[in-house]
């Protein structure tokens, strides 16, 4: 009697032990891609704990059933443990990269200001035009990131300077042809996406008018710069100083 029940203690280890291990092997594929990846760590964590846990417990405790399952039971505890401290370790560096990233692209859109109000105190003091390549790419209508970037930051200063003029968003387009359906239509999806970037920054819409212009030469020539830069161009003109 004392043979049999050893000889179904160990085999019910075994199989425990083997349950366990099949469950840590399952948990060595790959995780789905997507971003959804909350207590994937943790999951991962659990499974490959509760094999290691279980043939622990099988060697500790000479082969018997109590002592496999006690085993995975604690694996499990310690490896899902592991597994989350794994998952908000992941995400606390993926915030910090982020916001490193942000405050490196706002410094740039500071030096970039800096540099635009210098050149305006020398060329045009009494206008706020930029090059449109700042803010659009080629002949696209939307907006680059560093465009993106750099309304927000108008927007902060002009909630700050002047928060109650209203404000003339005006884009040119140099063409040849006045009459240009192509010019047109860049310079006033131009003026909306420009418009609505400023009202996504802060400014009441209210205070907010476009004014898409199709010109035949640059509004603005710098005599150390392309002369051709400033053919396509914006000017933003406060309407109530």
């Amino acid at each position: 009697m004392f043979f049999k029940r050893n000889n179904l203690s160990a085999r019910y280890g075994i199989y425990l032990a083997s349950l366990a291990l099949s469950f840590s092997v399952a948990g060595c594929a790959p995780p789905q891609p997507g971003p959804d990846r909350q207590f994937e760590g943790m999951a991962s964590g659990a499974v490959l704990g509760a094999g290691a846990g279980a043939v622990t417990g099988f060697q500790v405790g000479a082969g018997t059933g109590p002592g496999a399952a006690v085993g995975a039971g604690f694996g499990a505890v310690a490896g899902a443990i592991s597994g989350a401290v794994q998952d908000s370790e992941e995400d606390r560096v993926a915030a910090l990269a982020r916001g490193t990233q942000k405050e490196r692209e706002r410094s740039t859109v500071h030096q970039i200001l800096q540099d635009h109000y210098q050149k305006r105190i020398e060329l045009h003091p009494t206008r706020d035009i930029y090059p449109a390549d700042l803010f659009f790419v080629g002949d696209e209508v939307r907006l680059c990131r560093m465009g993106v970037a750099l309304i927000n930051e108008i927007a902060i200063i002009n909630q700050q300077r002047t928060p109650s003029s209203r404000i003339a968003v005006a884009i040119y387009v140099k063409s040849k042809d006045p009459e240009s359906d192509f010019a047109r239509y860049l310079a006033e999806e131009r003026a909306r996406n420009f418009a609505d970037q400023l009202e996504r920054g802060g400014v009441n819409p209210r205070r907010i008018e476009t004014r898409p212009m199709v010109v035949n030469a640059p509004v603005l020539i710098d005599p150390l710069d392309n002369p051709d830069r400033y053919s396509q161009s914006v000017e933003l003109i406060l309407l109530d100083k």
